[in-house]
């Protein structure tokens, strides 16, 4: 299957690393020497024009700038179409929107995270009405080993923006927090960060083995008047809970303002 990838950046490098396993990946970029650089790692190939690149493909990932929108659409309209798929991770950028500058594409909207260098990504993936079955066992197989693929509802998108988008940026500053603070307890910066990163893996791994809510663990390593239940009142006291929270609802108001600016 050819897949052309519109956009070079972090995110859709990542995506062609992927594709390029099983694939045949053409690239567009504004830089080309970024776009010829990814394309001889990958042993793919670059086309500078991205009409041409969207015509010689089955698939086309755009992975601009939301505000590139309008000219990326402008150049390829004559290159798409009927039945072409079109993968977006343009964030706050809703199908409908997609749908009115692609008329003739089939489109899916998905928003990932960068976990899926690693192959341990979570991508929520909606898809235009319009998506048939084929066409979305398609979208299916090329994402396979990425990470945890959800199709879902438009309405979830933003929320899943927050939470996993953004959310492992928010999850990374809390790594971070506990490394600093095992330097602070006199480990090395090094030790701390292998101490850490498997405290994180050995509490996921709980989780996933036993099935329970992460409260009822909690539970079962505070021993009564011990250090656990110690530092867990200094976490209340100062608002970490609450802080997440907050910066969840924070992350998902203003996913949806973008959507709202862009829909005007």
């Amino acid at each position: 299957m050819k897949i052309a990838v519109i956009g070079c950046g972090a995110m859709g490098s990542a995506f062609a690393k992927h594709f390029a396993k099983k694939n045949t990946v053409i690239l567009c970029d504004h830089d080309p020497k970024k776009g010829k650089l990814l394309a001889d790692t990958i042993g793919g190939s670059f086309q500078e024009n991205p009409a041409k690149a969207v015509a010689d493909a089955d698939i086309i990932l755009l992975a601009t700038k939301p505000k590139d929108l309008a000219s990326i659409a402008h150049d390829t309209a004559a290159a798409f179409k009927k039945g072409k798929i079109l993968i977006s991770i343009l964030a706050g950028t809703p199908i409908a929107t997609l749908k009115e500058h692609f008329p003739l594409a089939s489109v899916v909207r998905t928003m990932p995270n960068m976990g899926l260098i690693c192959g341990a990504g979570v991508m929520g993936l909606v898809e235009d009405k319009g998506l048939q079955a084929e066409s979305k066992r398609a979208v299916d197989a090329l994402m396979e080993g990425m990470g945890l693929n959800l199709w879902m509802s438009e309405n979830k998108v933003e929320a899943i923006t927050a939470l996993s988008g953004s959310g492992i940026g928010f999850v990374l500053v809390i790594i971070e927090a506990m490394i600093d603070g095992g330097v602070h307890l006199g480990f090395t910066s090094d030790e701390a960060r292998e101490i850490v990163l498997k405290t994180m893996e050995g509490a996921i791994a709980l989780m996933r083995e036993s099935g329970k809510h992460p409260a009822e663990l909690k539970l079962q390593i505070s021993s009564p008047g011990g250090t656990t239940i110690a530092g867990l009142q200094v976490m209340e006291e100062t608002g970490v809970r609450s802080g997440i929270i907050k910066t969840l609802t924070a992350c998902h108001e203003k996913a949806l303002n973008m959507m709202k600016r862009l829909e005007k």
